[in-house]
């Protein structure tokens, strides 16, 4: 009985997988991002060379929201409703904001507005979809009750989101300057240059462009906005919903494994390395600092 339900979620775990890969290309299409897209972005990649990339992503981002979906003790459209906020504020709003700010004259035109609208789509259907599959859409025969500590009080929040805060920026500033601006093709392809120590980077960073520390101060806020409620239902301690928020922000860092037109594949690799020690080191931390709050009914 236990292998056979194992095979069975382990089967909805792939129909997740593949869900999101369907999900992801039918927002494309309806959004119009082909349309908007470079003509040589059809010619960039093969098939072949589109595809385990794609394969990985799909793979990345179903597993975890599986296993947050299987280990959440809310259900149907309240699950929903957080599954879309996180998964469309993470992958998509915080990532076309820092795109309007570096890329948006190197984009073509209509596309970063094609890619919010793409990831609003794919995001709802795939919110949905998940949670139908993995079969969390109809109230549970028994209630689940859960042992977690109780909400964390206003004053609590209040400080633990005031050291995410600074250490988003920190972590931004740190691995943005030890990873990937150590790469002569990202610092051309940004215009940049090298600076000799990460104090004085991050002083021709506040010199030059100041903005981008607000820029950081509304990101990090949303990483907060979209996780909270993720970790609130889950019923699991709270080492492993540490290990859960990291996962959950790291498996959207594979998406810079896809080819992209618009960026050197050097770019995109230094990005990609970047983007995952910040996702899995800030991701831990959030939800450790924020994990005691209780999962509700």
């Amino acid at each position: 009985m236990e292998a056979g339900t194992t095979v069975k979620t382990g089967l909805r775990i792939v129909a997740a997988c593949f869900a999101f890969g369907v999900c992801f290309g039918i927002g494309g299409a309806l959004a119009g991002v082909a349309k908007v897209a470079p003509k040589e972005a059809q010619v960039q990649a093969t098939p072949a060379e589109f595809f385990l990339p794609f394969a990985g992503f799909c793979l990345s981002v179903g597993s975890v929201v599986s296993y947050l979906v299987l280990r959440s003790s809310w259900r149907g459209l309240r699950l929903v409703g957080v599954l879309f906020a996180a998964t469309y504020g993470i992958s998509t709003i915080a990532t076309q904001v820092e795109s309007l700010f570096f890329l948006s004259a190197k984009m073509p035109p209509g596309m970063i507005g094609a890619l919010f609208v793409q990831g609003a789509i794919a995001m709802a259907l795939f919110a949905t979809l998940a949670v139908l599959i993995l079969g969390k859409w109809r109230r549970a025969a028994t209630p689940v009750r859960n042992a977690n500590a109780p909400p964390l009080t206003a004053v609590a929040i209040t400080w633990r989101i005031a050291l995410l805060i600074v250490a988003f920026i920190f972590l931004y500033m740190l691995l943005g300057y030890y990873i990937a601006w150590r790469n002569p093709a990202l610092r051309a392809y940004y215009g940049g240059t090298d600076v000799a120590s990460f104090y004085e980077a991050l002083k021709s960073t506040w010199q030059k462009q100041p903005l981008l520390f607000l820029l950081q101060v509304f990101r990090a806020l949303l990483y907060v906005a979209c996780v909270y409620p993720l970790l609130n239902m889950l019923r699991v301690a709270r080492w492993e919903k540490a290990i859960a928020t990291a996962a959950f922000l790291a498996s959207w860092t594979t998406v810079l494994l896809l080819p992209n037109p618009l960026m050197p594949a050097t770019v995109a690799r230094s990005h990609l390395w970047e983007t995952l020690a910040f996702n899995l080191t800030f991701g831990a931390l959030m939800g450790w600092l924020l994990g005691k709050a209780a999962a509700r009914e």
